[in-house]
């Protein structure tokens, strides 16, 4: 199935939120994966589903430990937990130090989350950089996002990181799609979406602007389990919601099947999202 890789070039703030958001109204049934080689913090924002703590010791790396025999969709299956809501979740490592123990485990985890028949994955891979470990996970993706606020700085660096994957992945030659999804004031999203846009297309980058989420903090803290409220109501699901929908037109992912999509509107009521 689909594997969507949403990252960041330089520090941005709130991309675990988007790709949390992404997977919480995916259509089909999906796994949130915390794949960011510096660690995750999944397990210290959310309770499990029965709303006992999370077990740290289950995630990326216990499925370490058993991918030295390789790594199966069932394996991964094996390792993953339900957070508050249901949403289905592969908690990330608990520490930097700990990347160590998924050298040249990447590109075997990365075809494990393709093989998957059950459901997509959203895999939020944190800051990438040209030395990133993680970065062997991008050629099986469906997608590539990159997610940045509109700063010029972040807007330049988000540039430069997109260009350099789109030459790493052979983009021109049938690698992923990359797409950039900005975070901004909403008074902001149609002018610096058509900017980057054109930006994107006068120096000749295989990248398209996938849409904008809004600058929410309300529901961000709900989203994350830290506030209580109707989250579905929130602007940061209801742009989910239409990014979402974008994606699933322009790159057939995310499709609703009859046997799989079942999944997803259960998930969604559970979270409070529909």
């Amino acid at each position: 199935m689909a594997l969507i890789a949403v990252a960041h070039a330089k520090g941005t703030p709130g991309v675990s939120t988007a790709a949390l958001a992404l997977a919480a109204v995916w259509p089909r049934r999906s796994l949130f994966a915390e794949c960011d080689a510096q660690g995750g913090d999944l397990v210290y924002r959310h309770k499990s589903a029965t709303g006992q703590d999370l077990d740290p010791r289950v995630g990326m790396l216990s499925l370490a430990v058993a991918g030295r025999n390789g790594i199966s969709p069932q394996t991964v299956w094996e390792h993953t937990q339900q957070i508050n809501g249901g949403q289905e979740v592969l908690l990330g490592l608990a520490s930097a130090e700990q990347a160590g123990a998924w050298q040249g485990l990447w590109p075997l985890l990365g075809r494990a989350f393709v093989a998957n028949t059950e459901a997509d994955v959203i895999a939020d891979l944190g800051r990438i950089g040209p030395s990133s470990p993680n970065l062997d996970l991008l050629p099986m993706a469906s997608l590539v996002v990159l997610v940045t606020r509109t700063s010029p700085e972040e807007i330049a660096f988000t540039r430069d990181r997109a260009a350099a994957l789109a030459q790493r992945l052979g983009r021109t030659g049938g690698g992923p799609p990359i797409g950039v999804l900005l975070v901004d004031h909403k008074r902001q999203h149609a002018k610096v979406s058509s900017e980057l846009a054109q930006l994107f297309v006068q120096q000749g980058l295989p990248v398209e602007v996938l849409g904008c989420l809004p600058l929410d903090p309300s529901g961000a803290a709900q989203l994350a389990g830290r506030k209580t409220g109707r989250v579905e109501k929130s602007e940061l699901v209801r742009a989910s919601k239409h990014i979402v929908t974008n994606l699933r037109g322009r790159y057939g992912v995310g499709v609703e099947q009859t046997t799989a999509a079942a999944a997803a509107p259960a998930r969604a009521e559970a979270l409070g999202v529909r």
